[in-house]
């Protein structure tokens, strides 16, 4: 059987597609689908970035920096969010596929195609978060999408609300979206797959939430 990898079906019809996918020996769009995403990523976080998303730590220093100062600045900060571009792309597609390689026995491609399901919905979220962010003028401590929200308003402890606001409906989706997908393509008790995978979005979230705190907002 032939798959035409199509991430959008992937999220959207998840159960037809992961049927497919289990019985496929060959893949269409392979390679392209995966450049694809790298470009995707490379336009978000772009795009994002030269409007100012993220920039908060910059925006504090304004009064203190001279105009040449602040150039550097905003040229390193978009060398930063270039990077994330390109190293978020590779810690969901071949680290994660890796993992799962290694811990669940699971076939590479297949893993790969099934991160870039769960990489397209990260991406979704970065597209949805742009418009929101400037038509609310808020940082991402008040994603609307997490849990940094509530934590506001029932803590002043600044480590849990950055960590908080690291955990989405979006990434909770893209948690259970691999699972789903797991169950069907490795063979192996169900509980096992879920303490993998809850391994390894607890390692994404602690990264996240920590590099959120020291306000380099790296990874997420």
């Amino acid at each position: 059987m032939i798959l035409r990898i199509n991430p959008f079906r992937g999220i959207f019809t998840p159960a037809v597609y992961r049927g497919i996918l289990a019985e496929a020996e060959h893949y269409k769009r392979y390679r392209l689908s995966i450049i694809l995403l790298y470009l995707a990523s490379i336009l978000i976080y772009m795009v994002g970035s030269s409007l100012g998303i993220g920039s908060e730590s910059i925006s504090k220093e304004l009064p203190t920096l001279t105009d040449s100062a602040f150039e550097a600045r905003k040229q390193l900060f978009l060398i930063g969010k270039l990077l994330q571009a390109l190293i978020i792309p590779t810690i969901f597609l071949y680290l994660s596929s890796l993992y799962y390689v290694a811990f669940a026995n699971g076939q590479f491609r297949k893993m790969m195609i099934m991160q870039m399901n769960v990489l397209g919905l990260f991406l979704i979220e970065k597209l949805l978060l742009i418009p929101l962010f400037l038509g609310l003028n808020i940082g991402s401590a008040s994603n609307v999408f997490s849990f940094g929200v509530i934590a506001q308003y029932i803590t002043s402890n600044v480590i849990a609300i950055h960590f908080l606001s690291e955990l989405t409906l979006f990434r909770v989706a893209m948690f259970f979206l691999s699972y789903f997908y797991l169950t069907k393509l490795i063979e192996g008790r169900k509980q096992t797959l879920f303490v993998l995978n809850v391994i390894l979005y607890a390692i994404y979230w602690i990264f996240a939430g920590f590099i959120s705190y020291m306000k380099i907002e790296f990874f997420f």
